[in-house]
C-alpha cells in the first residue's frame, strides 16, 4: 500500500456484542467512535451491535451465531468470523479483533489470558469451585483458542493494555515480546471530570437515601466474583462510622446473602456512569484478575483515589499514597478497610489525592490512545508485501 493511502483505512473490528454496560464492549464503541472520527472506514462484525449513534462511515455486519449457550456462542463465532474475514480480506487493511477469534492482523488482548484469570480463581475457591473450572466446557473453549491465537500465530501484532499482560502471554504461551506492544486504554477526560460534582453529587445521593456528609465509597464492574466485590463488602463493613458503598454493574446479589449488608447499596447497570463517580469520595476495586478495567481510569478521572490489587493492570500506574493505594490482594480486607478509614479520617489527603488523580488521568486520553492505535497501523500496513 502506498504510504499516501494512510490517511484514511479501512478497518475491520470484531467484536461478540455491544452492551453500555461492559467496560470492555464500551471501550470498544469509543474506539470506533474515534476511529471513525478521524475519517477511517469501520467495519463492525459481531452477532449483536447496540450504539446510541452510528455515523455513514461505520457499517454493520452480522456475523452469524449460535447464541443460546455460551460455549456454542464463542466457538460457532469464532468459526463464522473465521471465514467471513478471510474471504473478504482484501477488503480491508487491517483486521483487528477483540474477542478470541482466528482471523486477524492485530488480537487485542483486552481480556488478558484467561489462562491466568483460572489460575487466579483457583487459588481462592474451594473443591466445588475447582470441579465447576474442570468441569466446565467454555473454559476449555477459550483456553483452546488462546493457545491457538498465541502459539499458531495468528496475529501479526498483538496489542496488551497493559505490562501485566504482556508478561501474562510471554510467560503463558511464550510469545516473544517483540510481537506485542503495550497501548494503554484511554479515557474522555471531559465527561469523566470533577467539576461534575457540582451539578450531580446531591442528586445521585438523594436518589439513594445519603447524606451529603456521608463517605461513600464506589465499585463499578460487572462479573462480581472475579472483581472481588464481596471482598469489598467484608472491608466497608469493618469500617466504623458513617460509610456507604455504591455497587455499580451487573451482577449477582443473591450469591451475597448472608453477608453484611446495612451499608451496601446495589444500582445494577446506569448508562450515566459519570454521574455515579461524582456522587462519590473514593473507588475500590478489590480484583482477583483485571489486564486493565476503564473504570481505574473513569475514578481517576473523576478525580477519586483508586484502591486496586496487585493483580491488576491499573496497578502499574498508581502511586501508592500518591494517587491511591495498591493492595496485596482481594483478601487483604484489613488493608483495604485501613485505606478508607485513612481517607475518611484525613480530608486534606483525600483532597490532594484527588487532585493527583485527575492529573494522572490526562496521561491517558483517548486522543494518545488513538494516535498510538494509528502508528501500529501504520507499521503494519507499511509491513504488508515485505513477508511471504
Amino acid at each position: 500500500m502506498e504510504w499516501l493511502r494512510w490517511e484514511y483505512v479501512r478497518i475491520a473490528i470484531i467484536r461478540k456484542k455491544y452492551t453500555f454496560h461492559g467496560g470492555a464492549e464500551g471501550f470498544s464503541g469509543s474506539l470506533i467512535e474515534n476511529l471513525a472520527g478521524k475519517g477511517h472506514e469501520i467495519h463492525i462484525f459481531a452477532i449483536k451491535w447496540q450504539a446510541d449513534k452510528q455515523p455513514k462511515n461505520v457499517h454493520f455486519h452480522k456475523v452469524p451465531a449460535v447464541t443460546f449457550l455460551s460455549f456454542l456462542r464463542d466457538l460457532s463465532f469464532a468459526v463464522s468470523s473465521f471465514f467471513l474475514l478471510k474471504k473478504q480480506r482484501k477488503r480491508f487493511d487491517i483486521i483487528q479483533t477483540h474477542d478470541k477469534t482466528l482471523f486477524q492482523d492485530i488480537y487485542r488482548a483486552g481480556d488478558g489470558c484467561h489462562i491466568e484469570w483460572l489460575r487466579q480463581r483457583w487459588k481462592r475457591t474451594g473443591p466445588a469451585g475447582k470441579a465447576s473450572i474442570v468441569l466446565n466446557p467454555y473454559h476449555w473453549l477459550v483456553l483452546a483458542l488462546e493457545r491457538c491465537i498465541f502459539r499458531f500465530h495468528r496475529f501479526r501484532k498483538i496489542i496488551a493494555i497493559s505490562e501485566l499482560v504482556r508478561k501474562n502471554i510471554t510467560d503463558n504461551y511464550g510469545v516473544d515480546s517483540s510481537d506485542i506492544e503495550v497501548i494503554y486504554n484511554g479515557v474522555d477526560t471531559a465527561r469523566f471530570d470533577p467539576r461534575n460534582r457540582a451539578e450531580y453529587r446531591s442528586v445521585i445521593r438523594r436518589k439513594y437515601g445519603l447524606s451529603d456528609t456521608e463517605f461513600v465509597v464506589l465499585f463499578v464492574g460487572s462479573g462480581f466474583e472475579r472483581k472481588g466485590v464481596k471482598y469489598l463488602m467484608r472491608a466497608v463493613e469493618s469500617v466504623p462510622g458513617p460509610v456507604s458503598l455504591m455497587i455499580v454493574g451487573k451482577g449477582s446479589v443473591k450469591s451475597f446473602r448472608g453477608e453484611g449488608m446495612e451499608r451496601i447499596i446495589f444500582c445494577g447497570p446506569q448508562r450515566e456512569i459519570h454521574k455515579y463517580y461524582a456522587a462519590a469520595d473514593m473507588f475500590v476495586f478489590p480484583t482477583m484478575y483485571e489486564p486493565f478495567g476503564n473504570v481505574h481510569l473513569e475514578a481517576l478521572s473523576s478525580g477519586l483515589p483508586v484502591v486496586t490489587t496487585r493483580q491488576s493492570g491499573a496497578a502499574e500506574i498508581i502511586e501508592d499514597g500518591v494517587h491511591g493505594f495498591v493492595v496485596s490482594g482481594p483478601e487483604d480486607t484489613k488493608t483495604m478497610a485501613e485505606k478508607i478509614r485513612f481517607l475518611m479520617n484525613n480530608r486534606d489527603q483525600l483532597e490532594s489525592m484527588s487532585k493527583n488523580a485527575r492529573q494522572l488521568a490526562r496521561e491517558f486520553t483517548f486522543e494518545k490512545h488513538i494516535a498510538e492505535t494509528e502508528a501500529l497501523y501504520r507499521k503494519i500496513i507499511a509491513g504488508y508485501g515485505t513477508e511471504d
